[in-house]
């Protein structure tokens, strides 16, 4: 219908839903592309204010990632516990906007939660932000204030960046690098300024040619090990961008011959549940994954029964260092 119109799918819902939220010419532009498609929106879209189908749409970037299996879980339990059902959903790239217009024309669904927000394309953004000022409820899993117009939850990740870099600090290590997650995200850059923070302010160098790219995937990991080996000046201790990029990190340096943490430390974020069992154990800045995923569901539902726009809820949850046997103290 977008295509017979001439104009975009999210100005097609809005003509359809919202009408006064558009000129009279794109309204005749649309009302024709629904004569000659033959267009009938669902009985269940035109009473969606009335009926509800006790689902929520969760999408997430990549639901092989091991890190979204506790906030699945915090998400599910909460729905369970209010008689809600939940679909979670992979869309390819930029297909966000399509799967969830997809789901709200036909009322499948009565909010959203979207996961991972540096994966969302700016269209995808714009169009989140046009269909929060309509009908469906949509909470983002959000990387830093303000990236979306919409409710969120998330965490601070400069402190947590911070937190790492004083432990790497208070463990003697003062010679320390950092493996950082792809440039066009958010969460890189603030962990990796929280990090310069916690250097600088020990009066500790900071050594650019020790920050490299490791992205967020143990391939990742393993890349930014071989950028590693590569320096002839190498740091001490390295963070990583996350576990599972620190994972692909260590075992890379295990094949050559690296010790960890005896021939270098190393310090990786989210505290992932193999983390722990990890050998040697992963030092790693926890994040209340369960609790994030409990929360996101509250807020959709809290949305959904009090029908308010009101404000944009913003949500922050703490962080805290789990020191395990991956870094060693420099005497």
């Amino acid at each position: 219908m977008a295509r017979q119109a001439g104009v975009s799918t999210a100005t097609v819902s809005r003509a359809i839903n919202a009408p006064e939220t558009v000129t009279e010419k794109t309204r005749r532009k649309v009302q024709e592309a629904v004569d000659a498609l033959h267009y009938v929106q669902s009985e269940t879209a035109r009473n969606f204010k009335k009926q509800r189908a006790n689902t929520v749409l969760v999408v997430a970037a990549d639901i092989g990632n091991i890190y979204y299996s506790e906030i699945f879980r915090g998400i599910q339990r909460r729905a369970e516990a209010s008689a809600y059902s939940i679909i979670i959903a992979n869309p390819s790239p930029g297909g966000t906007q399509d799967l969830i217009l997809s789901n709200l024309r036909n009322a499948r669904v009565d909010g959203v939660i979207i996961l991972s927000g540096h994966e969302i394309l700016d269209h995808d953004l714009s169009l989140l932000q046009q269909l929060y000022a309509g009908t469906p409820p949509i909470v983002a899993m959000s990387e830093e204030r303000g990236y979306m117009r919409v409710p969120h939850i998330l965490i601070d990740n400069e402190r947590a960046g911070y937190i790492a870099g004083r432990h790497l600090i208070e463990m003697g290590h003062t010679r320390i690098g950092h493996a950082y997650g792809p440039h066009r995200t958010p969460v890189r850059r603030a962990r990796a300024n929280g990090l310069r923070r916690a250097l600088t302010e020990a009066g500790v160098p900071i050594n650019d040619t020790w920050f490299f790219e490791g992205g967020f995937s143990a391939i990742g990991g393993r890349a930014a090990a071989q950028s590693f080996l590569s320096l002839k000046d190498r740091p001490t201790a390295v963070f990583c961008a996350n576990d599972e990029a620190a994972m692909g990190f260590v075992s890379q340096l295990h094949r050559y011959g690296v010790s960890v943490p005896g021939d270098l430390s190393v310090m990786g974020f989210d505290d992932i549940v193999l983390a722990d069992t990890y050998v040697p154990g992963l030092s790693t800045v926890h994040q209340p994954k369960e609790e994030m995923g409990r929360h996101a569901m509250s807020l959709v539902l809290d949305i959904i029964e009090a029908r308010t726009r009101s404000d944009l809820p913003i949500i922050e949850l703490p962080v805290h260092l789990v020191p395990r046997e991956s870094v060693a103290r420099i005497t």
